[in-house]
């Protein structure tokens, strides 16, 4: 398994909303739980947005993300 880049920190502090930096931590932290399925769909979906639109990424969409991941993991 590969490590994840040394600004791996600061590239998250970029694209997400900086006022919901607590609440997404919350979210990401709960997709590590699932299993390597979800985890990839998720990924897959976090970064397709990040790809998208510049605009910063909320808290409100990671959620439906692992919402989408987790039903996805079934």
């Amino acid at each position: 398994m590969r490590e994840l880049p040394d600004d791996f920190a600061d590239s998250l502090t970029r694209v997400l909303d900086p006022n919901q930096s607590d609440a997404a931590a919350e979210i990401i932290e709960a997709a590590t739980m699932l299993d390597d399925i979800g985890l990839r769909h998720f990924l897959q979906l976090f970064a397709a947005r990040v790809r998208a639109s510049d605009a910063p990424i909320r808290a409100d969409e990671l959620r439906q993300f692992l919402q989408r991941a987790a039903r996805a993991e079934r």
